[in-house]
């Protein structure tokens, strides 16, 4: 989902702002960089999400004058990654995006409401399953990336929303029987992470930073 930030009163505007940017600082410090770095095949596998992920972010579809809503694919970015480097990740491709289109203001709402909160929420999930769940990997399919995926669209849908009410910009912004895309938007896009997820597990389970195939996969 992308938002103007024009929609938004100026307190709202700094409240995102700061929120925003101590997400992004702690991010930073708390990525791996040190053990990453002498990885290539990790920095490839990662870069190479970015350029995936800034090509399906530039498939939106206008909802109404400033809103628009699209796939998110930050579960699958989370999962593989962990979620300081999901959080970094979607910070890069929203400041490519926003330079490319001339529209820095809209960076901090954008980066909180399609990248912050879905991180957020899918490696919370991401945790308590594995904290809760018997360690396998239709457990990790079904409910870390697909539930959690699904999880993590509504709550950044809603943030967006809470937003739009917060500014008093609900009543303006109403995008009437358009709303009804979100729970179908929710299921695609539980698919298209979990799908994603289970192809890396398969086929580059090193790669996965959520998945640890000696526990997941182990004879029982």
């Amino acid at each position: 989902m992308q938002l103007e930030a024009s929609l938004l009163t100026p307190p709202v505007r700094l409240i995102v702002a700061l929120a925003s940017l101590g997400c992004i600082a702690i991010a930073a410090v708390r990525a791996p960089w040190r053990t990453w770095l002498d990885r290539s095949d990790r920095q490839h596998a990662w870069l190479g999400s970015l350029v995936l992920l800034m090509f399906v972010w530039s498939l939106r579809a206008g909802v109404t004058p400033g809103l628009t809503v699209q796939f998110l694919l930050i579960s699958a970015l989370t999962l593989m990654h962990g979620w300081a480097l999901a959080v970094v990740g979607a910070g890069v491709v929203l400041l490519a995006d926003a330079l490319q289109h001339h529209n820095l203001a809209d960076l901090p709402v954008n980066l909180l409401c399609s990248g912050i909160v879905p991180a957020t929420v899918t490696w919370v999930v991401h945790r308590v399953v594995e904290a809760r769940l018997p360690h396998n990997y239709f457990v990790y399919f079904f409910v870390t990336a697909f539930g959690g995926s699904f999880l993590a669209f509504v709550l950044a849908a809603l943030a967006w929303l809470a937003l739009l009410w917060a500014s008093g910009a609900v009543p303006v912004a109403q995008v009437g029987d358009e709303y009804l895309l979100l729970p179908m938007l929710a299921l695609a896009e539980a698919f298209l992470n979990g799908l994603l997820m289970a192809v890396a597990v398969v086929y580059t389970p090193g790669w996965v930073a959520s998945f640890d195939d000696r526990r997941y996969l182990r004879r029982r």
